[in-house]
């Protein structure tokens, strides 16, 4: 027979020596204890015995084992044994009680029973208990205490007897008590209708908390059926962190309790419920149990979390949208359905310099009436004013004028509950008032006239030069075309903005022109072209054309400028010279010298006109440039002296001052005072860097005419990368979204090498800031667990140059990004080719490259890349040019 673990966790505990104790000992431990003793599982069976607990019911060990109460007791007194050795179970606590109990040969017994509860070392519960007959203990010590420890046979033989008929009789008013019951059983049921249709949940239970009448309503507040809740302790369907306390309340003296615990129901659902618990008590003013009202109070509770809920979002919101208020640059002033302020922010009060007194009656008309009296035109505002208040659906958008010469927008528009669709303001919403914004726009206004002007003035000088200006987009769509233009090529300007421009090239000049395009787009500044051209009526003509890139602030190529001049005379008369001259090749030399300097003359004579119209409109657009930045940068340094003054007086203010009022130190807290004194000197600093870049540019417009020509010359590759990765160093730089990325340089020993070095910088500029969009990308594809675990790979970009034997030079340049896919990396050095967001490349970059590399150059490129194995480009380029790359 196995024994249970528990014993066995006890006995090693107890002595770990003896870790092999035998089942046999154990049994004989207990059989040496005179009092009944059994132990049960969880499912009520008898797993250990002692031979005083057989002999005492009357049954043999090996019957009982495996079996429970049910298999030898009457029904209610195996009832019994059940409910309170659940009881026992499900709380964990040792409990004594009496019972009546019957034995095999039909003795009824008063006995004394201690229950408590075991696991063992697996979590498995236990219960064991001790029994003690109370008659045959109580007779004992009478006998006892009379005899002095008498050991006849014969008293103890009339003991006994007694002892039969007491029980005898103790039967008999069972089954007189069993009558009365089934009588009280009866008036109970009188009752049980009234109680079961009651409205509310109500149980009874005894003092230990074993529920002895429910009605339907309980039983459906717990998802059981009544007769099953009858018998069971009440605790079952308390929540486990609430069951101490319904513990205490069993025991608490007090005749009502009110309180709230969580209940569950049979299958393990929890919700919240109110109590109320009453004692009941008998005629002798005993205890005898408890009545219990129950109320499920979950919808209640929710309703309470969602009202609290809704008052903090709406703190939230109104907290939001004052912050909104204060920080908005305009000035805002809110009046409720009443004209009565509600709400305004400090611009507003700064804008209209409103006394704080005024502000604090909340009256819109004393408001009113102190802005009509700095307004130019009052009656105007006073009339848009009453004309809004009359009509609260309406909204609107004006400029006003003060006497100050100050210039106000002004916005109104209803504060309206919102029910149209795409939440414009139904007619048929509730009114709440209206909102008004002012702003400040006197020195947009006053920029915007300067800048009407200098575009009135620069569209003048485009009109009436000379030259031809043509500016087109990337798309090679005209966007301006001149007067000029209108007279060299023979179409008007309705014709040609807007489309492209290769009605004026030729079939035969395209290359040349898509080479110059190229050219362009790799802003290494202007050009200097002279093409074959066809006007609308189809006659062939030669013009110069001076181009130049137009760039955006993000350094983006936007579009081109071109100032054209048509030379077709001039070069006809050139060759109709040179024709003269082959026929009169024989004629005297000093006839060739007067040509040769003829001919230069003449060439002299146009160029000097050509620069001269290229300075003219250069000066024109210098000038119209310096006049704002002179007027900006001439205010800077007395703003900058001014606003040193302010600080210096608001130091004064702190040194003797230092605990100004509370609004004034509020006040300072809220536009961070400490941050604004140190910032706003670092702000002016900034403008007037920036003011002295745009005099540089200024200064680099009027030396336009002399524009940069690529030159090719020997010059040391590992320079120009070096350059390059330095430009670049910001993006190699860790932050919280990638880490450092890491470059590996592996040069060999190179001889200086023949090339257009501010080109073949650009192809190395173009192609590490690709290598690094895609590092960026594969950190941006791991995922948040391996970004925290640091998971995520080191970004490398690896360079490496080469001399291959006997006339060329090897670049590398790879990274370990997330690779191209093979359909992508057939049209990377397509132009206008990208997989990048719009606004972060044009896809001319690889494009530019190629033709750098391959035209400029005679070299090659190649991608070798797989997805998920990164990209590597390999240049190869000459070290010395033919000829034909060198001019």
């Amino acid at each position: 027979m196995n024994h249970p673990r528990f014993l066995d966790n006890l006995a090693q505990k107890h002595n770990t020596q003896q870790q092999n104790f035998s089942s046999a000992f154990l049994h004989q431990m207990v059989n040496s204890i005179s009092d009944p003793i059994f132990v049960k599982d969880r499912q009520h069976r008898w797993v250990l015995l002692n031979d005083n607990y057989c002999d005492f019911i009357g049954h043999s060990r090996e019957e009982l084992i495996g079996k429970s109460d049910y298999d030898f007791f009457p029904q209610a007194e195996a009832d019994v044994f059940r409910q309170k050795d659940e009881l026992v179970f499900t709380t964990n606590i040792t409990n004594e009680n009496q019972d009546l109990f019957t034995d095999a040969q039909g003795i009824t017994h008063l006995i004394s029973t201690k229950k408590s509860c075991f696991e063992d070392e697996t979590g498995n519960k236990f219960l064991m208990g001790s029994i003690r007959d109370i008659i045959l203990s109580n007779e004992a010590d009478k006998v006892l205490g009379v005899t002095d420890r008498v050991t006849d046979i014969t008293d103890l033989m009339q003991t006994c007897e007694a002892l039969r008929e007491a029980l005898e009789e103790l039967r008999q008013q069972n089954e007189e008590l069993a009558i009365a019951c089934e009588t009280a059983e009866l008036e109970r049921r009188r009752y049980q209708d009234l109680f079961d249709l009651a409205p509310n949940a109500y149980l009874v239970t005894d003092v230990a908390g074993i529920i002895k009448e429910v009605n339907y309503v309980t039983a459906a507040l717990l998802s059981v059926r009544q007769n099953y809740l009858i018998g069971k302790p009440f605790i079952l369907f308390i929540a486990e962190p609430d069951r101490k306390t319904f513990m205490n309340k069993l025991t608490n003296l007090q005749q009502v309790q009110d309180w709230e615990v969580e209940l569950q129901s049979l299958g393990g659902t929890a919700f919240p419920a109110s109590t109320k618990m009453v004692a009941m008590y008998n005629s002798q003013g005993q205890q005898i149990g408890w009545r219990w009202l129950l109320c499920n109070i979950s919808e209640q509770q929710a309703i309470l979390r969602d009202r609290q809920q809704a008052e903090k979002d709406l703190h939230r919101i109104n907290a939001v949208l004052q912050a909104q208020q204060e920080a908005s640059i305009d000035g805002i002033l809110i009046i409720d359905e009443n004209r009565k302020v509600t709400s305004y922010n400090q611009k507003f009060s700064q804008l209209w310099q409103i006394p704080a007194v005024m502000l604090q009656t909340r009256d819109d008309r004393q408001l009113l009436e102190w802005v009509l009296d700095k307004l130019v035109n009052p009656d105007e505002f006073l009339a848009k004013v009453e004309y809004l208040y009359q009509h609260p659906e309406k909204s609107s958008r004006d400029e006003i004028f003060l006497k100050s010469g100050r210039i106000f927008e002004r916005y109104s528009a209803p504060v309206r509950k919102q029910q149209g669709a795409y939440g414009e303001a139904s007619p048929l919403g509730d009114d709440y008032g209206r909102i008004w914004y002012f702003r400040d726009i006197t020195e947009y206004k006053q920029a915007d006239a300067e800048l009407r002007a200098s575009q009135q003035r620069l569209a003048l000088l485009i009109e009436q030069t000379p030259l031809a200006i043509i500016e087109w987009n990337t798309n090679l769509k005209i966007q301006t075309w001149n007067r000029a233009a209108e007279r060299i090529f023979g179409y008007t300007t309705e014709e040609m903005v807007g489309n492209r421009f290769e009605s004026i090239i030729p079939e035969n000049a395209r290359k040349h022109v898509n080479e110059i395009i190229t050219a362009l787009s790799t802003q290494c500044g202007g050009s200097f072209s002279v093409n074959d051209n066809i006007s609308r009526d189809g006659r062939m003509m030669v013009c110069e054309w001076y181009n130049n890139p137009l760039i955006a602030p993000d350094g983006q190529v936007i579009g081109v400028a071109s100032m054209v001049l048509d030379i077709t005379e001039r070069k006809q008369a050139k060759e109709a010279l040179l024709k003269s001259e082959a026929q009169l090749r024989q004629q005297a030399e000093e006839l060739k010298i007067a040509l040769r300097e003829v001919q230069q003359t003449q060439t002299q004579l146009i160029q000097g006109e050509k620069m001269s119209s290229l300075g003219q409109l250069v000066a024109g657009v210098a000038h119209e440039i310096n006049n704002p930045v002179n007027f900006i940068y001439g205010n800077l340094s007395p703003a900058k002296e001014y606003i040193q003054d302010l600080l210096s007086l608001l130091q004064l203010y702190q040194n003797h001052y230092p605990e100004p009022i509370s609004e004034i130190q509020d006040f300072a807290e809220q536009i961070e005072l400490d941050f604004l004194k140190s910032d706003l000197p670092q702000i002016l600093n900034s403008m007037n860097v920036g003011a002295d870049r745009i005099r540089e540019i200024v200064l680099s417009l009027r030396t336009f005419s002399r524009l940069d020509e690529a030159e090719m010359k020997a010059v040391d590759i590992h320079e120009g990368i070096d350059s390059t990765l330095m430009i670049l160093q910001s993006r190699f730089k860790g932050n919280d979204q990638h880490p450092k990325i890491q470059i590996i340089k592996e040069y060999g020993k190179l001889p200086l090498v023949e090339c257009y070095a501010g080109q073949l910088n650009q192809v190395f500029m173009n192609i590490l800031s690709n290598a690094i969009d895609a590092l960026e990308e594969r950190v941006e594809s791991c995922g948040k667990a391996d970004k925290e675990n640091n998971q995520c790979p080191i970004p490398i970009i690896g360079i490496c140059t080469q001399l291959q034997e006997p006339n060329q030079v090897i670049i590398r340049i790879g990274d370990n990004g997330l690779g191209i896919p093979e359909n992508v990396k057939k049209q990377l050095f397509d132009p206008f080719f990208t997989t990048k967001p719009i606004g972060k490349g044009t896809g001319m970059g690889l494009a530019i490259s190629y033709q750098i590399i391959t035209e400029r150059h005679g070299g090659s490129v190649e991608c070798i890349s797989q997805p998920g194995k990164g990209t590597e480009f390999v240049i190869k380029i000459p070290l010395i040019q033919d000829s034909q790359y060198n001019s």
